[in-house]
């Protein structure tokens, strides 16, 4: 195993940016990869908590890694079209929702008009979409706000902000329709109107953590493209047996 200089890694459009200032001052960031160069992992760690994301998961270099904690959160990071391989690690155990599938677009947006009844929210229009808001980072200041409006109601919305340290990739924070008005394609609509605006200011859409196959169909339906799968596990190092 071997340490190697931070730098920004792309696979299978999964961005870390291990250069950014503002990512190297928030956590402690470090990158290694295995002697053939075949995987590699980022460590992101602050006071009482450690994150590792693996790129391939070759057993050794794994097992080498995770023996420098006590306990950890992990993720396997896997291209489209690939399947998780056993692994097979003394002290890793699946998380209850184990399987988060990101999606993003690189190309132009469809060549399709934004449905009329969404609106990007100016900031003193939060108040509108408060009352069915899940999350309240979701009205953060960085975060823009895009509501499905009708008769002066919000029947759902999509949040999303620039990722932490890079402007010119955004990803959603969330996106919620209400139960009464599910299965009309608003949660697509919004997803496209997202895709959309984003693209047409050049930069990056991405759509992580989707967890559930109604918002990853959303995500396919509104053009954004599968581009992998992380795999989430807790580890927590066996006691030695005497």
């Amino acid at each position: 195993m071997r340490r190697i200089a931070p730098q920004r890694l792309c696979y299978s459009m999964e961005y870390l940016d291990l250069s950014s200032p503002e990512m190297r001052e928030k956590w402690a960031i470090a990158c290694f990869s295995n002697h053939g160069g075949t995987c590699f992992a980022v460590v992101w760690q602050s006071p009482g908590w450690s994150m590792v994301n693996f790129i391939g998961c070759e057993k050794n270099f794994c097992k080498a890694l995770l023996s420098r904690f006590k306990t950890a959160n992990i993720a396997f990071v896997v291209p489209p079209g690939k399947a998780l391989q056993k692994v097979r690690i003394h002290g890793l155990k699946p998380k209850r929702t184990f399987a988060y599938e990101s999606f993003a677009r690189e190309t132009p947006a469809p060549e399709a008009p934004i449905d009329p009844r969404i609106r990007l929210l100016a900031k003193e229009e939060y108040d509108l979409v408060r009352p069915i808001v899940k999350q309240k980072e979701d009205l953060a200041d960085e975060c823009t706000v895009r509501a499905w409006l009708e008769n002066g109601s919000v029947l759902g919305y999509i949040s999303c902000s620039p990722c932490e340290g890079m402007a010119d990739i955004w990803d959603v924070n969330y996106i919620f329709t209400l139960p009464e008005y599910r299965g009309r394609g608003i949660a697509t609509a919004l997803a496209y109107a997202y895709l959309k605006d984003i693209r047409e200011q050049g930069l990056v859409p991405y759509y992580s953590g989707v967890s559930n196959p109604a918002s990853a169909a959303a995500a396919r339906k509104a053009g954004f493209t599968h581009c992998c799968t992380r795999y989430a596990f807790n580890y927590k190092r066996p006691k030695l047996r005497l």
